[in-house]
């Protein structure tokens, strides 16, 4: 038991990237992913649905791994309501 907890230890930490593809505008000299978001938005509840399924499919790749920074990017992460925050993160 103790070599599996040290092996684990030993593990280098994680740094998380999250796409979010959405801006109010597409600014000129951005090269991202992203699109500007339409009268209708943005359906939060199912992008975030699709991200956090996509990573429990990878959750069993990096088991025992410490998430040390989650950065979230590629548009404007601040579009996200706190709820739609607090659900990916959680």
């Amino acid at each position: 038991m103790l070599k599996a907890a040290i092996a684990l230890t030993a593990l280098p930490p994680l740094s998380l990237y999250v796409h979010f593809p959405w801006c109010e505008r597409k600014c000129p000299y951005c090269d991202f992913n992203s699109h500007q978001v339409k009268d209708g938005g943005f359906n939060e509840s199912r992008y975030i649905e699709a991200l956090v399924t996509d990573l429990q499919t990878e959750l069993p790749n990096v088991w025992g791994r410490r998430v040390h920074t989650i950065f979230i990017g590629g548009g404007t992460p601040s579009l996200l309501s706190p709820k739609g925050l607090d659900d990916l993160l959680s």
